[in-house]
C-alpha cells in the first residue's frame, strides 16, 4: 500500500472507532456531493468572449448597431454594445449573449453619501448565472438616460 494511501486509511479508521458511524458516512457523502457539483459545474455552457472588435465581426460581420457606452473609450470592445438582429446576438463588454435573454434595461446613480455620482445602466436578463448587467456609464446621468433608452430600443425591438 502507498505511504499517501496509508494515512487517510488509519484517520478513516481511528474516526469511525472514536467518533461513530455518523461521521463516517458523512465521509462518503461529501466527496459524492463536491463529485456532482464539480459535474454540474463541467456541463453549464461557457460564455463566449471576445478580446476585440475585430475578432467579432469575423465571425458575425458588421453589426446592426453599436451602442457606445464610453464616448473616451469607443474603440475598445470593453465600452460598447455590439447588436446582431439577424443571429438574435448582443456583445456586451466583449461577452457573447442572446438577444432575446434581454429583458428591459435603467439607468441608475451609482453614488453613495462619500462619492460623487456615478452612473450605469443596469440591464436584466433571463440568465439565471447573470440576472443583471451593470455597466458603468460615467458621470452624466442625461448620457446614462440615453444610453438606457437606446439599448431598450433594442430589448423593445426584438420582442
Amino acid at each position: 500500500m502507498k505511504r499517501a494511501l496509508i494515512f487517510p486509511a488509519v484517520a478513516i479508521i481511528l474516526l469511525a472507532i472514536f467518533a461513530g458511524p455518523y461521521l463516517l458516512l458523512l465521509l462518503i457523502v461529501i466527496p459524492i456531493g463536491y463529485f456532482f457539483i464539480n459535474r454540474l459545474e463541467k456541463a453549464a455552457p461557457k460564455r463566449v468572449t471576445y478580446a476585440n472588435v475585430e475578432e467579432v465581426e469575423a465571425k458575425y460581420g458588421q453589426a446592426d448597431d453599436v451602442v457606445e457606452l464610453s464616448a473616451t473609450r469607443a474603440n475598445e470592445l470593453q465600452a460598447l454594445m455590439l447588436f446582431y438582429k439577424a443571429q438574435d446576438k448582443v456583445i456586451v463588454c466583449g461577452e457573447e449573449m442572446r438577444l432575446s435573454d434581454l429583458e428591459g434595461v435603467m439607468s441608475k446613480n451609482l453614488a453613495t453619501p462619500y462619492t460623487i455620482d456615478e452612473y450605469a445602466v443596469v440591464i436584466a436578463t433571463k440568465d439565471p448565472l447573470h440576472p443583471t448587467i451593470q455597466l458603468r456609464v460615467g458621470y452624466d446621468g442625461g448620457l446614462a438616460g440615453e444610453i438606457a433608452a437606446e439599448i431598450d430600443k433594442h430589448i423593445s425591438g426584438n420582442s
